[in-house]
């Protein structure tokens, strides 16, 4: 299936809801807003899939002005059934390409890019509670994919999600056993995540690399010294 500005639901709960906000957005500054979290299954793939808030993050800029925007028209948390949770940008983590298949479309005059269900399921498998593993068996059983293969490759690009935390992070979960977890659920299967993902990215960054003009590093140090 192919997600495009079209097929989304502005009927929905989170899609009245974020026609609401922009509504509420004055026309400066344009606001450039990222929907990420369960929002987009919603919008996308079944109106019946709620999920407690909206998740967005505006520009670090932007995003006193729209929290504070929040707050004033009672849209927070703790406020209204379904709020809208303004993030740091930092809080979403997915594949390193998500931009270039999130889906833009402009609200009110204001820029809203909603991020590709796939996205929205890798950012889920680090974390991997019943409602997370819910959004995999929605998006699967609506469109037949990501198959098992299309999903192995889709990881290999968010194969730095499996490195090791920070000491001063927050557990968010095990990615190495969410995946079996999750393979096992879906595929009824095993999995070596080490053979099946780890790996084979890093061989393919390591390809890139060897790609690298090897006089390039020389030939900036040139210009450094000019």
């Amino acid at each position: 299936m192919v997600f495009e500005a079209e097929h989304i639901n502005w009927n929905c709960p989170a899609g009245r809801r974020l026609e609401q906000l922009a509504g509420l957005l004055p026309p400066t500054p344009h606001a450039d807003i990222t929907v990420f979290g369960s929002a987009p299954l919603q919008l996308f793939l079944d109106d019946s899939f709620v999920s407690e808030d909206v998740d967005l993050f505006p520009p670090e800029e932007l995003f006193v002005h729209v929290q504070s925007l929040v707050e004033q028209h009672r849209l927070a948390k703790d406020m209204t059934p379904l709020y809208i949770q303004v993030c740091d940008a930092l809080a979403f983590k997915s594949t390193v390409d998500w931009r270039a298949r999130a889906i833009e479309v402009e609200r009110h005059g204001h820029l809203f890019r909603i991020v590709h269900p796939w996205d929205v399921l890798v950012s889920k498998l680090q974390r991997l509670e019943e409602k997370d593993m819910a959004a995999f068996k929605l998006v699967t059983s609506k469109t037949g994919h990501p198959t098992e293969e299309e999903f192995i490759r889709h990881l290999q690009k968010a194969v730095d999600l499996y490195r090791p935390k920070f000491d001063e992070e927050t557990a968010r979960g095990d990615m190495m056993l969410n995946t079996r977890i999750l393979w096992q659920e879906l595929w009824g299967k095993s999995i070596d995540v080490r053979a099946a993902i780890i790996r084979p990215a890093l061989l393919r960054a390591e390809r890139e690399y060897q790609d690298f003009d090897p006089t390039l590093k020389e030939r900036l140090g040139r210009i450094g010294q000019k």
